[in-house]
């Protein structure tokens, strides 16, 4: 979508063999777009309906022609990748949901690795970078974790009695908070300066237009995000199959100012 609002196909469907696109982000000093891929009958309908595989993988396209450059499968059975960020050496960290663990793909490499699995902590998704370096936060069921990534070290920040910090989808990092999106809002969690504790969190963004929780990017103090993905209303979850296009609403995304 350039800045007069024109939209085009960076890919077709189904171009290079990918699935259903969850997680995505541009890195902007290599001009690549990382994407992550997953079929999972449990989470997303099987767009071949002839496979009984889970299937994950992360893509990484020329930003600039939309030409794939290459793609890695996550050889793990029953594993859905859901959201990734990059490192600015240029590695890549993805969370894996269903079974709880946060990969990474090493600058040049062709394989995902295990970077750690963050027991007990569930459903790791969103994840982002701090301004601290080495520091990366990340979404869980139970609340956001913050990880020491020379140490693999990992925990749960604290928060005061009024802030819930759970089940967030999307996670951005902004001058000292995070802003995730929980079910139908868009809010930002500020954090102390030592950045180990939420002390306080606002609401971005809600209303009727939301219809689930999705996922945001921040570019020049501004704020953009998908309002209405539709991930559960765009799905006959009996027949494992997507609605048509004229079931659904028009997709919006919008910004905020920072």
């Amino acid at each position: 979508i350039d800045s007069t609002g024109e939209v085009k196909d960076f890919i077709i469907e189904k171009q290079d063999g990918i699935w259903s696109t969850i997680g995505m982000e541009a890195d902007a000093r290599r001009r690549h777009l990382w994407v992550v891929s997953s079929q999972a009958k449990e989470v997303l309908p099987l767009l071949d309906p002839d496979s009984l595989q889970w299937r994950s993988a992360i893509y990484q396209y020329n930003i600039e022609t939309g030409t794939l450059i290459d793609s890695c499968l996550l050889p793990l059975k029953n594993a859905f990748l859901n959201d990734l960020t990059v490192a600015p050496n240029g590695d890549v960290y993805v969370t894996e949901s269903m079974q709880g663990g946060i990969y990474y793909l090493k600058a040049g490499s062709d394989s995902l690795e295990l970077f750690l699995t963050p027991a007990p902590y569930t459903f790791p998704n969103g994840i982002y970078f701090s301004d601290q370096p080495g520091q990366l936060f990340v979404s869980t069921s139970e609340g956001v974790l913050k990880i020491d990534i020379s140490k693999s070290r990992y925990d749960l920040l604290k928060t005061v009695d009024s802030v819930n910090a759970k089940d967030i989808d999307g996670l951005t990092y902004d001058h000292g908070s995070i802003i995730g999106h929980q079910s139908t809002k868009v809010v930002r969690f500020v954090l102390n300066d030592k950045q180990d504790s939420i002390v306080h969190s606002m609401i971005l963004d809600t209303g009727p237009d939301f219809d689930s929780s999705t996922t945001g990017e921040i570019e020049n103090d501004q704020y953009y995000f998908i309002v209405n993905s539709q991930i559960r209303s765009g799905i006959d979850f009996k027949k494992q199959a997507i609605k048509p296009l004229d079931s659904l609403e028009k997709i919006i995304i919008r910004k905020i100012q920072l």
